[in-house]
């Protein structure tokens, strides 16, 4: 066997280096893929766990709010409590900032958006620096250890305490905005520059590589002051025996007032961990297409083979190597071809996760509101799963062809023309097997919407692509007797010889109709529910986002809650001429069974008259919201009462400063900012519950005919020049928002790109294949007069009708996944109900993309046949 593998396995490898190549090539793009999303998901992931281990520092136990943080005098119980041995109070906001001083400038008329400076998005902690010791968050050197004998860090202690305007920043982010201790840095509190001196620039510890290094430690007092949170903590951490670190924990939890969260910190990771698993898990599913693709590749590469070596496996067995002995050898070229496709993937991959880590983050920022990360954490998991992925792939797509070379008897394997299908494929028993696979999918959507298991919809996904892939070849075949007359009609002998290779050669035909099949499918499929979903969003927008001026802080949205608008600037702004109604709005985290969701404030008195919020089941806005405010109840978002399984008339127990309060729901309304899911209540029911109110934006609706250019000026004016507003009528929001809608699926039609070009690689496999199994015809044609060009023609022909069939078959499979898509796999993720739009254009423009390529494909195999030697064509043993 040994001899074997050395003379014709790895010989024939080394003669064919191009066909070699491409195939290694083909399977190197699915796994690349596959590996490059998983990094990015990894390193997302892993740059928010660090940072959380780094902002808690040695802690072991973290006390929070369920809900909006908690009274400042509960950290004093914390500390005296047996068995804690320190406890450190934690202020923790997420706010822009620059280097130098609060330069800015007005909007000008007609933008309505603050102009900044060039800033960051920074991490701020407000810490007690005399509670820090034994946290270890900052006190260290470069190589980790206490720097308490330095007097320039101590000094920097010191001013942090004494100064009430001086921030910490890590080594990283100084260089990176070029600063030094006595710099200005300025932060963006709530609308309002403030400017701050950095006391100190914190050379290692763990907090440098926290958030990509941008992190800044102020005292607690100044960081209360700066953002708004006087007399109020996020949380606090806690360091206590590990072995007393559960008891400790259940002392607590039933000690504390209720919605005080006492946990592990890593449980931080956990939630957002489980907050962004669905989106995760669909970008996984979809980097599987490609590798999916290249089973169909690995296929015809190894049939290739068997194909141009078929007179050696004739002498081969006539000599008497077994049928398992051919088996093995051809398997053995998928092992080595996957193993080298795999290995050149996992690079590749690495390589890819920087720019899909880009695109990753910002839909986990735009989303989730997970700070991004720049840097690729390599994960030798990752690796070693894409790895043995791309050779299994490669495996199963080399069993086929090789069983089949195996059976082959030698006389016919020895004859020069024969064809490797020497046993009549059952096209019609797999035509009924698919049909029966596609019927079982069915019964896995009926299924999955009752019990509501979401995987259910990707298991459906997999057995809707296999039937259609059983159903490729009676397809291929149907396709061939459609287009045989219209062919010879339009093209001539050559159509009616280029679309009878479709019946000839069926297997091999009907493999590259299926990887084009599936390459358009989810193309199309994509497209649809992309189209659906944006249609539905932009539909949702102009009918419930009725607000004509929507005003909030500049940096409202890396603050969220930690941000507030003054009193006096909500009370003078419905004052202006021509604002008829303001509606405020203030929202904060909370924990609802283990899972975040957000608590929202609203008017609901304005929202009634003025908006036009759509709920479930087609219940007035009005006649809700007006109900719900008399009876002090909530709305819910369709994400939320889907995820929590909630209904109109439900009574639900939200978190709230002294405890959880049992809220009936009025009504669930469709929603389609985030899928982690919102309650609603009026914003006097909100300050009851949050023990406090604060206004976060607002949503102005004006007479007809205000002039909104006019009426963003004076809201500037009011604002006055320390204060920044952004101020965005109804029209830039709707285009805000669908630009972070068309970002978020930017990544997907990358992957849809791979996933057709690992395709066209296929045809020019195929088609290389079929004219190495046509030599003798071929010869015959050239012997008798055919022109090279006819010959080409021929080839081109054959390219062009693959992609043809191969698109229409994937039209149709599109068409099923994007329902699936729509109805099943996006409603047990994420919850959201979306009309279902199709438009023709997607099938046109898929039709013509995959026959336009598969003809450029097809140039190379054309060329080659061409100039194939007639006399070498037809030479034959008999």
């Amino acid at each position: 066997m040994s001899a074997l593998v050395r003379w014709l396995l790895l010989r024939r490898l080394a003669l064919e280096r191009g066909r070699t190549l491409l195939t290694i090539c083909g399977i190197a793009l699915g796994v690349a893929v596959f590996v490059s999303i998983r990094l990015a998901n990894h390193s997302a992931m892993t740059s928010f766990a660090d940072t959380v281990d780094a902002v808690t520092g040695r802690a072991n136990l973290s006390v929070q709010s369920a809900a909006d943080g908690f009274a400042d005098s509960l950290f004093v119980t914390l500390a005296r409590h047996p068995g804690v041995e320190a406890a450190a109070p934690i202020v923790q906001v997420t706010a822009l900032a620059w280097p130098g001083g609060p330069r800015t400038e007005a909007p000008r008329p007609g933008e309505g958006r603050a102009a900044l400076p060039a800033h960051e998005t920074l991490l701020f902690l407000g810490v007690d620096p005399l509670s820090e010791a034994p946290f270890a968050r900052f006190g260290e050197d470069a190589g980790g250890r206490p720097r308490q004998g330095e007097d320039g860090f101590m000094a920097g202690i010191v001013r942090l305490i004494a100064d009430p305007r001086s921030v910490a920043v890590t080594r990283s982010f100084a260089d990176r905005l070029h600063l030094r201790a006595g710099d200005t840095l300025t932060v963006l509190a709530s609308g309002r520059p403030v400017p701050l001196v950095v006391a100190l620039v914190l050379e290692g510890g763990s907090l440098r590589e926290a958030a990509g290094g941008a992190v800044a430690v102020m005292d607690i007092a100044t960081a209360q002051e700066v953002f708004g949170r006087a007399g109020r903590l996020d949380r606090v951490e806690l360091l206590v025996p590990p072995a007393d670190r559960e008891r400790l924990r259940r002392e607590l939890t039933a000690q504390l007032p209720g919605g005080v969260i006492v946990e592990p910190p890593r449980a931080r990771t956990r939630q957002v961990e489980n907050m962004v698993a669905a989106f995760a898990l669909n970008l996984t599913a979809l980097s599987f297409i490609a590798l999916l693709v290249s089973m169909f590749l690995v296929f015809n590469a190894v049939a290739m083979s068997v194909l141009r070596w078929r007179r050696e496996i004739g002498i081969l067995r006539g000599l008497g190597v077994t049928r398992a002995q051919v088996v093995r050898l051809f398997l053995l070229e998928g092992l080595l071809l996957g193993a080298a496709g795999s290995a050149l993937g996992t690079g590749l991959g690495t390589l890819l996760a920087r720019a899909t880590l880009g695109a990753v983050g910002r839909t986990l920022t735009d989303l989730y509101l997970v700070q991004r990360t720049s840097e690729v954490r390599l994960d030798p998991w990752t690796f070693a799963v894409g790895f043995g992925l791309g050779i299994a792939t490669a495996l199963l797509s080399a069993l086929a062809p090789a069983i089949e070379a195996s059976w082959t008897p030698p006389a016919l394997t020895m004859r020069q023309g024969t064809l490797i299908e020497a046993r009549r494929l059952p096209v019609g028993r797999w035509a009924l097997v698919g049909i029966a696979v596609l019927a079982l999918a069915g019964v896995v959507v009926a299924w999955t919407l009752r019990a509501r298991q979401p995987w259910g919809g990707f298991a459906a996904a997999f057995l809707v692509v296999a039937a259609f892939t059983l159903v490729s070849p009676a397809f291929t075949l149907a396709g061939e007797r459609l287009l045989r007359r219209p062919a010879l009609a339009l093209a001539g002998i050559e159509g009616a010889l280029g679309v009878r290779a479709l019946r000839d050669f069926v297997a091999r035909t009907s493999v590259v109709v299926a990887s084009l099949m599936l390459a358009v499918g989810m193309t199309v499929a994509l497209s649809i529910m992309v189209g659906s979903f944006r249609r539905t969003v932009d539909m949702w927008i102009t009918q419930s986002i009725r607000g004509d001026l929507y005003v909030e802080p500049a940096g409202h949205r890396a603050s969220q809650a930690a941000t507030a608008l003054p009193d006096s600037l909500v009370r003078a702004v419905a004052g202006l001429p021509g604002v008829i109604a303001v509606d405020t709005y203030r929202a904060t985290p909370m924990r609802f069974e283990g899972r975040r969701v957000s608590l929202t404030g609203i008017d609901f008195a304005v929202q009634a008259r003025h908006g036009s919020l759509r709920f479930v089941g087609g219940a007035g806005s009005a006649a809700v919201l007006e109900r719900a405010l008399r009876r002090g109840e909530a709305v819910v978002t369709e994400s939320f009462a889907h995820r929590f399984r909630v209904a109109a008339g439900d009574t639900i127990r939200v978190p709230a400063a002294g405890g959880k309060i049992a809220l009936r729901v009025a009504g669930v309304f469709y929603d389609y900012t985030t899928d982690a899911g919102a309650i609603l209540v009026d914003r006097g029911l909100f300050a009851r519950l949050m023990r406090g109110d604060r206004t976060e934006s607002l949503a102005l609706y004006t007479a007809p005919g205000t002039d909104l250019d006019l009426l963003r000026s004076r809201l500037a004016a009011l604002a006055g020049p320390d204060f920044l507003l952004n101020a965005m009528p109804n029209r830039e929001l709707r285009r805000r928002v669908l630009t972070v809608f068309d970002q978020t699926f930017r990544i997907t039609f990358a992957l849809q790109f791979i996933a057709v070009l690992v395709a066209v690689l296929g045809v020019v496999t195929t088609l290389t294949a079929l004219i190495l199994q046509r030599g003798r015809e071929i010869g015959i044609l050239r012997a008798t007069g055919a022109l090279r060009s006819q010959v080409r023609r021929i080839v081109l022909i054959e390219g062009g009708v693959l992609g043809l069939l191969g698109s229409l078959l994937g039209c149709a499979a599109g068409v099923m996944l994007a329902l699936l898509l729509v109805h099943v796999i996006n409603r047990q993720y994420f919850g959201w109900t979306i009309r279902m739009a199709i438009e023709p254009g997607v099938f046109a423009q898929a039709v013509v993309l995959m026959v336009g390529t598969s003809l450029a494909a097809s140039l190379a195999p054309a060329r080659y046949a061409s100039e194939r030697v007639a006399a070498e064509s037809l030479r034959v043993e008999s």
